[in-house]
């Protein structure tokens, strides 16, 4: 197999389904990248999409002097569109809310260099490449996002429940200490209907 080939395997086995949507083609295999007038592509996958933008052939590799080839900058940004934002409210005064119609969380972008000649496997390959890391990227940062929130509730939390003359920082310390205590307990516990067995 090719480049392109081998990459288009590994990338649908990890996402399956994953499809271009702009250009649109239907039932061209993933191994066809095909551009824009604006040398931009789109792929979707499960509500997420994929924009890459492919950048004109110019000399990427800064490190050897000597090399005179050119590549092509292709970078992928993941988007999630949320299908739904209706339980949010505005804590203050406004004159009326205005509806978002295409709430979407934007990701951080996943760069890399490309062949030059976009008929090339090897350009195709990091094309697919790029956009299964930008869905990488996509995994990340919710699984960030998600520990964050958690962290900026509970601390939130605290922060009502802070008694008066108390610092900030100290009550935060003091609840960090408690909440890591509590949790180093429960992985020493012993589960219901088991018994220690002594050592030694």
């Amino acid at each position: 197999m090719n480049p392109a080939e081998q990459t288009a395997a590994t990338v649908t086995a990890a996402y399956p389904g994953l499809r271009r949507t702009s250009p649109l083609s239907p039932g061209a295999p993933l191994t066809e990248v095909e551009l824009d007038h604006r040398l931009t592509t789109r792929y979707s996958w499960h509500g997420y999409e994929v924009d890459v933008h492919v950048g004109p052939p110019e000399h990427l590799n800064r490190e050897d002097v000597e090399d005179t080839s050119l590549q092509r900058q292709v970078r992928a940004v993941a988007t999630l569109v949320v299908l739904d934002v209706q339980g949010a409210t505005t804590p203050g005064h406004v004159e009326w809310d205005l509806a978002n119609t295409r709430p979407e969380l934007v990701f951080p972008a996943a760069s890399s260099a490309a062949a030059a000649d976009t008929g090339d496997p090897r350009f195709a390959s990091a094309v697919l490449a790029t956009v299964a890391r930008a869905l990488e990227h996509a995994r990340i940062a919710t699984a960030e996002a998600t520990r964050r929130a958690a962290t900026a509730a509970e601390e939130a939390q605290w922060e009502r429940e802070r008694p008066d003359g108390v610092s900030r920082l100290k009550w935060l310390r003091l609840k960090r200490e408690e909440r890591d205590q509590n949790a180093a307990a429960e992985e020493t516990a012993v589960p219901a209907g088991e018994t220690s067995t002594p050592t030694g």
